[in-house]
């Protein structure tokens, strides 16, 4: 319900209502539609993810969907450590380069 308010005042992208179609349906998705929702889940604007999640209808499949698939929606290590130290990296170079 709460999702369906939000879409008509905010405009969902086609993405969202891709993924709230898919999430009313789930765990009855064929490996096709389970694998797009997958992919395109984390994609999604952090607010249109608390909607989803507010959605009395919803909350509970996003819950199961959570539960069965964690480890294909979490982000990678090696891209989560390759994020952060890249930049401290380049700032302390700059730093250095700037003060010494």
């Amino acid at each position: 319900m709460a999702a369906q308010l939000y879409s008509r005042l905010r405009g969902s992208s086609q993405r969202t209502l891709d993924v709230e179609i898919l999430l009313a349906r789930y765990p009855r998705l064929d490996e096709q539609e389970l694998a797009r929702l997958i992919e395109t889940f984390p994609a999604l604007p952090l607010i249109d993810k608390a909607v989803i999640t507010a959605d009395e209808q919803l909350s509970e499949r996003l819950a199961a969907f959570y539960r069965d698939h964690r480890r294909e929606l979490e982000a990678p290590i090696a891209f989560l450590f390759v994020s952060l130290i890249l930049p401290i990296i380049a700032a302390s170079a700059a730093l250095w380069w700037l003060l010494g």
